[in-house]
């Protein structure tokens, strides 16, 4: 079906899925919080999702990193190659790069219940303060510092211990639902519960802060951006620099620069408001579009 666009030029609407994120954002949420998969919960569903939260039905990919930087230096000790070996989760580490190496931070747009939250959070306030670019690298050092050195050294997953999910789904539900687990909520429940706070209070005033500044979860998806088997692109020779793209972006980005990059969530947005086409997603392997007018210019010279 086509429409007209401000220029006078017609599109096709974008693709059905492309216009459903909100619904795939709910299921996902269901699908990781339904309780009837729990026997799956080895399995690491590649979003920010807490174990611990009573109704998860997976893992959270991070604590199981975590875990097996704890153990990485009883594993290392004295067993050589065979014991590195074993202290890397290929499981985990496998299942990231796949879905990673597919379809880049899609998972992070799309899938992630806490990405969810602070789209919901973030329609409080329209007009978000800006997050300059060089704070996205704070997430690589989240990674190495809090998800992988820490816990070798201290074999403690601190990172978990801080996370505002986890804070959200296990330190809130679960004291609620088991008045056993009260008793246990001293001073460091409140800490968490204190930065679950501030970063919702962030939600509000910045686009995806969490997202943007800490997840090293997303650092780990960023890493195969650039070389996702599902990219997306920008035609330049189509863009008029209307900037619909740039005011509906999530992460506050310019997408004409900055699409497919370590900082793009791949929600696809500005490929489902650009009324020109001059964004759009397909696989790596499929040919780069031709602009329209090439197309019928070229069609005129063979008759």
């Amino acid at each position: 079906m086509l429409s007209e666009t401000p220029s006078g030029r017609r599109r096709s609407k974008p693709p059905w899925w492309l216009r459903h994120r909100f619904a795939v954002q709910v299921l996902s949420l269901v699908f990781a919080n339904s309780y009837i998969l729990r026997a799956w919960k080895g399995f690491c569903y590649p979003v920010l999702n807490c174990w611990s939260c009573p109704a998860a039905n997976f893992a959270c990919p991070l604590g199981v990193l975590q875990n097996a930087a704890s153990n990485a230096g009883y594993t290392l000790s004295g067993s050589g190659i065979r014991g590195l070996w074993a202290a890397i989760p290929v499981y985990t580490v496998g299942t990231l790069l796949l879905f990673s190496g597919l379809f880049g931070r899609m998972m992070c747009g799309w899938l992630c219940p806490f990405g969810f939250l602070q789209d919901l959070i973030g329609r409080l306030r329209k007009k978000k303060l800006l997050i300059r670019p060089a704070w996205s690298y704070v997430r690589y050092g989240v990674l190495v510092a809090l998800v992988l050195v820490v816990p070798y050294y201290t074999h403690v997953p601190w990172f978990s211990k801080l996370c505002p999910m986890g804070a959200l789904q296990g330190g809130l539900l679960q004291p609620l639902l088991n008045p056993d687990l009260r008793p246990m909520m001293h001073e460091w429940w409140w800490l968490k519960q204190g930065i679950l706070l501030v970063t919702v209070v962030a939600m509000i005033f910045w686009r995806r802060p969490f997202c943007a500044v800490i997840c090293p979860l997303g650092a780990i998806f960023s890493l195969c951006s650039r070389i996702s088997a599902w990219e997306i692109r920008w035609d330049e020779s189509k863009c008029v620099d209307c900037m619909l793209c740039v005011k509906r972006c999530p992460q506050g980005l310019d997408p004409r620069r900055e699409v497919g990059g370590h900082r793009c969530v791949a929600c696809l947005e500005c490929q489902k408001c650009c009324p020109y086409d001059a964004i759009y997603s397909a696989p790596r392997w499929s040919p780069v579009r031709v602009r329209e007018q090439e197309s019928a210019g070229q069609a005129t010279d063979h008759e």
